[in-house]
């Protein structure tokens, strides 16, 4: 892969990455204002994450992927429903599951967890704001990123980007994401396709937002 190659996918991969922050929260916010800014409730909660946080990046990535894809210079998407792609994804949710209750005991906030409260607008929010995540993250970025570089740095950096869109939460839980996101990463290589991190990302959220 000659240099201008390589440069090219760091470019594609770094311009997915700063989608997400600028038009995507221009946008957000617009068609925020223009509803009224109502309170992130029912409805309120499956729009934002089906249409305004990672659809445009998303949208670039997929873009971005035909054309590289097209001529050769990256890999094209692979999603893959094999059983061995599903396994590998369940394994690393419920690994992650595991780390991410055993951080919150070892730091003395256990108190964060509580009876199990099923709020099914955000289960269904996360069906597609989880599959944009990935697409994003765990594929175009993960699968440019590693034509260029090779696997191993292109995880570390793809995951470190990921956690740090996490600006909602404290420097050490994006930290912890950055870690789980590795994890997805490799699950991702291992299980040969994207529904491999979709299923991590999808069995984190679905059993642990109802009791944290």
């Amino acid at each position: 892969m000659t240099l201008i190659q390589r440069s090219t996918l760091i470019a594609a991969a770094v311009a997915a990455y700063l989608v997400g922050s600028w038009p995507t929260w221009m946008l957000r916010d617009f068609v925020l204002q223009v509803f009224g800014n109502p309170p992130y409730e029912g409805i309120w909660i499956l729009i934002p994450h089906a249409f305004l946080y990672s659809t445009l990046p998303a949208l670039f990535c997929i873009a971005a992927w035909v054309v590289l894809a097209g001529i050769g210079w990256m890999p094209a998407l692979k999603l893959s429903s094999r059983w061995r792609t599903l396994g590998w994804g369940l394994g690393a949710g419920l690994v992650s599951i595991a780390i991410l209750v055993a951080f919150f005991f070892a730091t003395g906030q256990a108190s964060a967890f509580h009876e199990p409260q099923v709020d099914p607008w955000l289960a269904s929010a996360n069906v597609f704001s989880n599959f944009y995540e990935e697409l994003i993250f765990r594929g175009f970025i993960l699968v440019a990123l590693t034509a260029a570089l090779g696997f191993g740095p292109a995880a570390v950096i793809s995951s470190l980007a990921f956690g740090a869109t996490h600006t909602q939460y404290p420097l050490v839980l994006q930290g912890l994401i950055a870690a789980l996101a590795l994890l997805w990463a490799w699950a991702a290589k291992l299980g040969g396709g994207l529904l491999a991190p979709y299923t991590a990302h999808m069995a984190l959220d679905w059993l642990i937002d109802p009791i944290l």
